[in-house]
């Protein structure tokens, strides 16, 4: 039998039934679409044979219905009988012509003269792209926008399998159908959200790309957002942040340092020179090649607090990068081992914000700092630490300092 090509269109005189091939390697699965009066339905079948059965089933109702639905005579039957066969070739029900009409008509503008203006600028024909298409084109763009390797590897994680899933073209591809393939993922809802954001990237993609209709929302921005709960931060006590930095590896203090007192991320530090510190000025250039990779990098300027500036003395005259390693996470759990510190995933940032909000008690400028909104830093930092706390975070300073607090002050 001929592999059936999607969508497949089942006919019965003027109703059309879709069916759209919504699989996945896991499950067999199709979607009917069809309209019954002005109303869109949408029915799911997890066999072929069956939403084809189903389809034609419907089909033959519908045009069944509707050719017993009227006996006229008359003018009413000749105007009915001009109505069908002027719609007869564009395939179009007169209810739903009537209800297109009624509609258009509420806009109180000359209907043809504004169809008219549509189409010359909006009418051009979509051209066929598949989600595999559309996905190769917007990684080989991003790469050579200069994306980081953080950014597409991320890309490739989340869309590559969501490539892989959908075989349709993406013009087809339903709300319903992405929204059951988030569901099936069945990802914590923050992780489900960060797919969720990729495929809709993907479709703005294609909707620039003149792949999807510019003047409509995509079926993506339409998905469902998984209900996040409120958890609360996690960060380290003064006392841990001490007896880490008491570790004889050399090698990662910086990245403690960078991270618990200047509020930069793992990311960052793993890409930052120390040409980037300004000793001078207390302060460290953040360019976009350096922050968060992506569509969400932006340059910006982090403090270099008293106790970062003590404890990165040694390395003043150094040049090249901060950290020569690109796996750091093997030399952490060495430390904490030693030390008897639990890590905190995202710990030594989410430290300095919180301790920075402590002491400063200015939103803006610890937003601007960590490279966050003032909101995201009101709604996760506030309160969380006293101003005494905060001034023990950032009174930890280096034994070899003989006008600081030591280190045994606040253990």
């Amino acid at each position: 039998m001929k592999k059936p090509k999607f969508p497949l269109e089942v006919k019965a005189g003027a109703v059309r039934v879709k069916i759209y091939n919504v699989s996945t390697p896991e499950r067999e699965r199709y979607t009917l679409a069809y309209y019954d009066g002005p109303e869109r339905k949408i029915r799911q079948f997890a066999d072929f044979a069956e939403a084809h059965r189903e389809a034609k089933d419907t089909a033959d109702k519908l045009n069944a219905g509707r050719g017993a639905a009227l006996e006229l005579s008359g003018a009413d039957r000749d105007s009915y009988l001009s109505a069908m066969r002027q719609l007869r070739p564009l395939d179009v029900p007169l209810n739903v012509a009537v209800a297109e009409y009624v509609k258009a008509k509420a806009f109180n503008v000359p209907i043809v003269e504004a169809v008219k203006t549509y189409a010359e600028s909006h009418n051009a024909k979509l051209p066929d792209k598949s989600i595999a298409e559309v996905y190769q084109e917007m990684l080989a763009a991003k790469r050579r926008d200069g994306a980081s390797e953080a950014y597409l590897h991320d890309l490739k994680t989340r869309l590559g399998a969501f490539s892989r899933d959908f075989k349709a073209l993406i013009a087809d591809v339903q709300t319903s159908d992405l929204d059951a393939w988030l569901r099936r993922l069945k990802l914590a809802p923050r992780s489900r959200n960060n797919h969720r954001n990729v495929i809709v990237s993907l479709f703005n993609f294609a909707k620039a790309a003149g792949y999807l209709n510019r003047d409509k929302s995509t079926a993506a921005e339409h998905t469902a957002l998984a209900k996040t709960k409120g958890k609360a931060i996690s960060f380290f006590s003064p006392q841990d942040m001490a007896k880490l930095l008491s570790s004889d590896d050399k090698v990662i203090r910086p990245m403690f340092v960078l991270g618990g007192f200047c509020g930069l991320r793992t990311a960052e530090i793993l890409r930052l020179s120390w040409e980037d510190i300004r000793w001078a000025e207390s302060s460290i250039v953040i360019s976009e090649d350096v922050s968060k990779g992506g569509e969400a990098r932006r340059r910006r300027i982090a403090p270099l607090t008293v106790p970062a500036a003590a404890w990165l003395a040694d390395w003043k005259d150094e040049r090249g990068r901060v950290l020569p390693i690109d796996q750091p996470e093997h030399r952490v759990k060495d430390v904490c081992d030693t030390t008897e510190v639990k890590w905190k995933k995202n710990g030594l940032r989410h430290s300095f914000i919180t301790y920075r909000v402590a002491t400063e008690k200015d939103f803006v400028k610890v937003a601007y700092e960590a490279g966050n909104s003032p909101a995201m830093i009101r709604s996760n930092y506030d309160a969380v630490a006293t101003e005494q706390e905060g001034k023990l975070w950032f009174a930890i300073m280096p034994k070899v300092a003989a006008n600081v607090v030591p280190m045994g002050a606040i253990a």
